[in-house]
């Protein structure tokens, strides 16, 4: 499920899944930025950036420990707490299991590469799908099976000619690890 704040986080963090995000990660704008919105959406009174995981409150005098949340668009409220941020952390591009045969365009999908979690074997599909001739279509030219192949083999080359117009869009998840003190 994308979640807005999500959205933001990424356009703010030059749009790079796979990054890692932290104080020492970030320019002074982007790390201003970053605040801002994490003020707006979880209510924080202000934010803390940890070094560490663990550590003391800024009175040092409370343990603390950064938990990781993915972030959705129905968080919890931390209204007049402190958010002590650790990290803010990027998925690689995911998949609902029904994206990756559910055509794109065309009747057709070009799924991402697959790893099967055991051999870590890659794996890649192309999805074609059409309706095959209705009996009760009187006035239809009769289709041949060479009709059929060359629809076949036009979808699959249309399909090889723009192949990123087939892929599903996926989506990437925020995990932010804080503390709300």
């Amino acid at each position: 499920m994308k979640s807005n704040l999500t959205e933001k986080l990424l356009s703010i963090c030059d749009g790079n899944s796979n990054q890692v995000f932290g104080i020492n990660d970030s320019t002074e704008e982007q790390r201003v930025q970053v605040e801002a919105e994490l003020i707006k959406h979880f209510e924080f009174d202000k934010i803390v950036w940890m070094e560490l995981p663990t550590g003391l409150t800024e009175d040092k005098t409370t343990p603390i420990v950064a938990k990781t949340y993915k972030i959705t668009n129905d968080d919890p409220k931390h209204t007049g707490k402190i958010g002590y941020v650790y990290k803010v952390l990027f998925s690689p591009k995911m998949y609902e299991p029904k994206e990756l045969h559910e055509p794109v365009k065309d009747g057709c999908v070009f799924a991402p590469i697959i790893y099967n979690p055991e051999t870590f074997e890659p794996k890649q599909s192309i999805t074609l799908s059409w309706s095959p001739d209705f009996p009760q279509d009187i006035d239809a030219p009769v289709r041949t099976l060479e009709d059929d192949k060359q629809m076949i083999r036009d979808m699959l080359e249309k399909v090889l000619n723009n192949p990123e117009e087939y892929r599903p869009k996926g989506h990437i998840a925020c995990l932010i690890r804080f503390a709300a003190i």
